[in-house]
């Protein structure tokens, strides 16, 4: 860690939440990404941005619309931002 740098442990929840938003296949139910743990799949359905059913290793995740929104939204934005 650098000196001057706060640890800022929601970033780690926020990414891990990004990645698997944007590994979902369009809006269909589907198998989340290897080593997704049950507390980031819940903490995604727990804000909105998907649905969950199944149970133990066959639990499957979709796309809520606004999951989809955010991941077009955040795609655009990383997008400009390699311009």
């Amino acid at each position: 860690m650098q000196p001057g740098c706060k640890h800022q442990p929601w970033r780690n929840k926020i990414l891990k939440i990004m990645v698997l938003l944007h590994s979902a296949d369009g809006l269909a139910w589907q198998s989340p990404p290897k080593g997704t743990s049950l507390k980031t799949l819940s903490e995604a359905e727990e804000q909105g941005f998907i649905l969950i059913r199944g149970e133990f290793q066959k639990r499957q995740f979709r796309l809520t619309e606004l999951g989809s929104d955010y991941v077009e939204q955040d795609k655009r934005r990383l997008e400009a931002r390699r311009l």
